[in-house]
């Protein structure tokens, strides 16, 4: 059975930065944390109020610890995703 890593929350916050601010990717390795769009994203979202850096922070080491992994996670059409370890 398998279980699921992110919260209903997280999923959320997600698919606001993706359907709203256009994230496409979300990477996690030994340099840190890294997206497109990084400027437009963190301009956009202070405007909106949230703590979007630190949120996005939070789910990246959840994935690193539960996939003990680095991680690109790839968005699609939709808000369909891939996460792939590198």
């Amino acid at each position: 059975m398998s279980e699921n890593i992110l919260s209903v929350e997280d999923l959320k916050f997600l698919e606001i930065l993706h359907s709203k601010f256009g994230l496409s990717y979300l990477r996690f390795d030994d340099i840190g944390l890294a997206f497109n769009n990084e400027n437009e994203i963190l301009k956009a979202t202070i405007n909106e109020n949230f703590n979007n850096l630190g949120y996005l922070t939070e789910i990246s080491k959840k994935l690193k610890f539960r996939l003990n992994s680095n991680f690109q996670l790839n968005f699609s059409k939709g808000f369909n995703f891939d996460v792939v370890r590198i």
